[in-house]
Protein backbone atom coordinates (compact mmCIF):
# COMPACT_ATOMS: atom_id res chain seq x y z
CA UNK A 1 0.00 0.00 0.00
CA UNK A 2 0.73 3.45 -0.68
CA UNK A 3 -0.28 6.90 -0.20
CA UNK A 4 -2.27 8.97 -3.22
CA UNK A 5 0.35 10.98 -4.20
CA UNK A 6 2.32 7.44 -5.32
CA UNK A 7 -0.50 6.34 -6.94
CA UNK A 8 -1.29 9.52 -8.98
CA UNK A 9 2.66 10.16 -9.68
CA UNK A 10 3.58 6.28 -10.22
CA UNK A 11 0.41 4.19 -11.95
CA UNK A 12 -1.69 7.40 -13.44
CA UNK A 13 0.61 10.75 -13.50
CA UNK A 14 -2.61 12.35 -12.11
CA UNK A 15 -2.54 16.08 -10.70
CA UNK A 16 -4.66 15.50 -7.41
CA UNK A 17 -7.16 18.44 -6.72
CA UNK A 18 -7.09 21.59 -4.91
CA UNK A 19 -9.46 22.51 -2.22
CA UNK A 20 -10.61 26.09 -1.60
CA UNK A 21 -12.08 28.01 1.26
CA UNK A 22 -14.31 30.39 1.73
CA UNK A 23 -15.28 32.62 4.95
CA UNK A 24 -19.23 31.95 6.52
CA UNK A 25 -21.72 34.49 6.42
CA UNK A 26 -22.18 36.64 9.17
CA UNK A 27 -25.95 35.76 10.50
CA UNK A 28 -28.14 38.69 10.94
CA UNK A 29 -29.80 39.62 14.03
CA UNK A 30 -33.46 37.77 14.36
CA UNK A 31 -36.60 40.03 15.74
CA UNK A 32 -34.92 43.25 14.42
CA UNK A 33 -35.65 45.58 11.56
CA UNK A 34 -32.77 47.46 12.34
CA UNK A 35 -29.11 46.66 12.86
CA UNK A 36 -27.99 46.42 16.28
CA UNK A 37 -24.49 47.69 17.26
CA UNK A 38 -22.73 45.19 19.47
CA UNK A 39 -19.62 45.33 21.34
CA UNK A 40 -16.67 43.63 19.88
CA UNK A 41 -13.09 43.00 21.29
CA UNK A 42 -10.21 44.66 19.29
CA UNK A 43 -8.68 42.17 16.65
CA UNK A 44 -5.84 40.99 17.48
CA UNK A 45 -3.22 39.62 15.08
CA UNK A 46 -2.64 35.29 15.62
CA UNK A 47 1.14 35.47 16.66
CA UNK A 48 3.52 33.34 14.66
CA UNK A 49 3.44 29.75 15.01
CA UNK A 50 6.89 29.43 14.32
CA UNK A 51 9.52 32.16 14.64
CA UNK A 52 10.66 32.14 11.16
CA UNK A 53 10.14 30.39 7.78
CA UNK A 54 13.41 28.41 8.66
CA UNK A 55 12.05 26.64 11.44
CA UNK A 56 8.50 26.11 9.64
CA UNK A 57 10.84 24.46 6.73
CA UNK A 58 12.44 22.47 9.58
CA UNK A 59 8.74 21.58 10.83
CA UNK A 60 7.45 20.47 7.29
CA UNK A 61 10.55 18.22 6.72
CA UNK A 62 10.16 16.15 9.51
CA UNK A 63 6.60 15.98 9.29
CA UNK A 64 6.86 14.73 5.88
CA UNK A 65 9.73 12.53 6.44
CA UNK A 66 7.61 10.92 8.79
CA UNK A 67 4.84 10.30 6.24
CA UNK A 68 7.09 8.69 3.82
CA UNK A 69 8.66 6.53 5.72
CA UNK A 70 4.85 5.28 7.21
CA UNK A 71 3.55 5.41 4.01
CA UNK A 72 6.44 2.73 3.10
CA UNK A 73 5.91 0.32 5.70
CA UNK A 74 2.10 0.56 6.54
CA UNK A 75 0.23 -2.66 7.24
CA UNK A 76 -3.39 -3.36 6.65
CA UNK A 77 -6.34 -0.81 7.24
CA UNK A 78 -6.65 -2.46 10.84
CA UNK A 79 -2.74 -2.14 11.86
CA UNK A 80 -1.67 0.54 14.23
CA UNK A 81 1.01 1.43 11.52
CA UNK A 82 -1.81 2.23 9.24
CA UNK A 83 -3.87 4.13 11.80
CA UNK A 84 -0.67 6.01 12.68
CA UNK A 85 -0.35 6.86 8.71
CA UNK A 86 -3.58 8.35 8.24
CA UNK A 87 -3.41 10.44 11.25
CA UNK A 88 -1.37 12.77 9.75
CA UNK A 89 -3.31 13.71 7.15
CA UNK A 90 -6.49 15.38 6.65
CA UNK A 91 -9.23 17.13 4.25
CA UNK A 92 -8.48 16.17 0.36
CA UNK A 93 -5.08 14.27 1.32
CA UNK A 94 -6.85 11.83 3.81
CA UNK A 95 -9.48 11.32 1.38
CA UNK A 96 -7.35 9.96 -1.43
CA UNK A 97 -5.38 8.36 1.24
CA UNK A 98 -8.01 6.09 1.76
CA UNK A 99 -8.96 5.39 -1.96
CA UNK A 100 -5.69 4.60 -2.84
CA UNK A 101 -5.42 2.13 0.02
CA UNK A 102 -8.85 0.68 -1.64
CA UNK A 103 -7.49 0.90 -4.99
CA UNK A 104 -4.36 -1.45 -4.24
CA UNK A 105 -6.33 -3.61 -2.29
CA UNK A 106 -8.93 -3.93 -4.93
CA UNK A 107 -6.50 -4.79 -7.65
CA UNK A 108 -3.70 -7.21 -5.31
CA UNK A 109 -1.18 -4.02 -5.55
CA UNK A 110 1.92 -3.71 -3.22
CA UNK A 111 4.27 -0.99 -2.60
CA UNK A 112 8.07 -1.86 -2.95
CA UNK A 113 11.29 0.17 -1.92
CA UNK A 114 11.40 3.78 -0.37
CA UNK A 115 10.26 7.43 -1.26
CA UNK A 116 12.33 9.83 -0.89
CA UNK A 117 12.03 14.05 -1.14
CA UNK A 118 14.56 16.49 -1.71
CA UNK A 119 14.69 20.42 -2.38
CA UNK A 120 11.28 21.48 0.26
CA UNK A 121 10.99 25.11 -0.15
CA UNK A 122 8.64 27.49 1.89
CA UNK A 123 6.19 29.43 -0.32
CA UNK A 124 3.49 30.56 2.33
CA UNK A 125 3.23 29.99 5.81
CA UNK A 126 0.53 31.81 7.85
CA UNK A 127 -2.46 31.86 9.89
CA UNK A 128 -6.07 31.41 8.35
CA UNK A 129 -9.72 33.23 9.38
CA UNK A 130 -10.08 30.58 12.29
CA UNK A 131 -6.70 30.92 13.62
CA UNK A 132 -5.30 27.41 12.47
CA UNK A 133 -2.01 27.53 10.57
CA UNK A 134 -0.80 26.66 6.98
CA UNK A 135 2.21 25.89 5.42
CA UNK A 136 2.61 25.48 1.42
CA UNK A 137 5.91 24.37 0.57
CA UNK A 138 7.01 22.66 -2.51
CA UNK A 139 9.43 20.00 -2.82
CA UNK A 140 10.38 17.10 -5.36
CA UNK A 141 9.31 13.69 -4.97
CA UNK A 142 11.41 10.92 -5.34
CA UNK A 143 10.44 7.66 -6.59
CA UNK A 144 13.26 6.28 -8.41
CA UNK A 145 13.68 3.74 -5.28
CA UNK A 146 9.82 2.80 -5.57
CA UNK A 147 7.48 0.97 -7.36
CA UNK A 148 4.44 -0.70 -7.12
CA UNK A 149 3.98 -4.13 -7.97
CA UNK A 150 0.81 -7.26 -8.83
CA UNK A 151 0.18 -10.56 -7.29
CA UNK A 152 3.21 -11.66 -9.62
CA UNK A 153 5.54 -9.47 -8.90
CA UNK A 154 5.18 -7.54 -11.84
CA UNK A 155 5.27 -3.37 -12.21
CA UNK A 156 2.52 -1.84 -12.34
CA UNK A 157 3.84 1.64 -13.21
CA UNK A 158 3.78 3.54 -16.75
CA UNK A 159 7.17 2.66 -17.80
CA UNK A 160 7.83 6.22 -18.60
CA UNK A 161 6.70 8.21 -15.26
CA UNK A 162 9.39 10.40 -14.31
CA UNK A 163 12.06 9.12 -11.51
CA UNK A 164 11.11 13.06 -9.50
CA UNK A 165 8.02 14.84 -9.70
CA UNK A 166 7.69 18.66 -8.19
CA UNK A 167 5.02 18.64 -5.51
CA UNK A 168 2.73 21.09 -3.87
CA UNK A 169 2.49 19.83 -0.40
CA UNK A 170 -0.14 21.90 2.03
CA UNK A 171 0.42 21.02 5.86
CA UNK A 172 -1.60 22.67 8.36
CA UNK A 173 -2.41 22.44 12.32
CA UNK A 174 -5.65 20.63 13.60
CA UNK A 175 -6.65 23.59 15.67
CA UNK A 176 -5.61 27.05 16.64
CA UNK A 177 -3.49 25.58 19.63
CA UNK A 178 -1.94 22.97 18.26
CA UNK A 179 1.96 22.51 16.69
CA UNK A 180 1.31 19.42 14.95
CA UNK A 181 1.13 19.37 11.26
CA UNK A 182 -1.43 17.60 9.17
CA UNK A 183 -0.83 16.80 5.61
CA UNK A 184 -3.86 18.08 3.58
CA UNK A 185 -3.14 18.16 0.01
CA UNK A 186 -0.08 17.00 -2.16
CA UNK A 187 -1.11 18.06 -6.14
CA UNK A 188 1.89 17.47 -8.10
CA UNK A 189 2.67 20.95 -9.11
CA UNK A 190 0.74 21.82 -12.76
CA UNK A 191 3.95 24.57 -13.67
CA UNK A 192 7.31 23.62 -15.08
CA UNK A 193 8.98 20.92 -13.82
CA UNK A 194 12.18 21.97 -11.13
CA UNK A 195 12.65 18.47 -10.79
CA UNK A 196 14.57 17.65 -13.62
Amino acid sequence: MHKAVHIASMVFLAAGTLSGCSAAPTPSPHGSSEPAAEATAAPTETPPLFASNEDALVAAKATYTKYLALGDTADGTDSGSWKEYLSLTTGSEKQGVERARDLMDKNGWSFTGVTLFDSMTIQSSQALADSTWEIRTYLCLDLSSSDTVNTLGESVVKADRPGRSPMVVVFVTPNRNSQQLLISESPIWSGSNFCS
